[in-house]
């Protein structure tokens, strides 16, 4: 997986997309993205506690509309490689949530949103990683409707294209 610096401007991928029920929903966004979560066996990380309530949080957000799916998808770079060639799973009330293939957006005030990869709740539960004090608050005060159409984060010109 690409290395980005926590807090660094978000460079991975010029538009965003989002998974919903009927399609996708794909736009050049009007909004500012930083990283937080772009770990790398190769440079060292903050570690230390979080929240009680943060990785059920962080869960709850990768769990909701994906952002960003790749074809591919990222191991852990700090697990040994397991024996089997599948991504890491991890049971939700939704059902199994897969980690290594999407990314999360998290609205943090106005025109900015953090952009972490799916496997962020890994490194936080596994490995003690602990993000950013501003990222740990945007999360405590997230708002699943972001990606609800009228949103003030969804572009009027965004493209639709249908499962049809």
């Amino acid at each position: 997986m690409a290395y980005f610096e926590d807090l660094s401007a978000y460079s991975y991928s010029d538009v965003d997309t989002i998974e919903m029920d009927w399609g996708w929903l794909r736009f050049q966004p009007g909004y500012d993205r930083i990283n937080v979560g772009w770990l790398d066996a190769s440079h060292a990380f903050e570690e230390g506690t979080t929240p009680n309530w943060f990785a059920d949080a962080l869960l709850d957000i990768i769990a909701a509309p994906p952002i960003n799916t790749m074809r591919g998808y990222h191991r852990c770079p700090f697990c040994p490689k397991p024996q089997e060639d599948s991504m890491l799973s991890v049971d939700h009330s939704s059902g199994a949530v897969l980690l290594g293939h999407t990314e999360i957006r998290v609205p943090s005030g106005r025109g900015v949103m953090f952009a972490a990869p799916s496997l962020i709740w890994h490194y936080v539960t596994a490995h003690s990683y602990r993000p950013p004090a501003e990222f740990i608050e945007a999360v405590e005060q997230y708002d699943h409707r972001w990606t609800a159409e009228p949103s003030p984060w969804i572009p009027h010109d965004a493209q639709r294209i249908t499962f049809d």
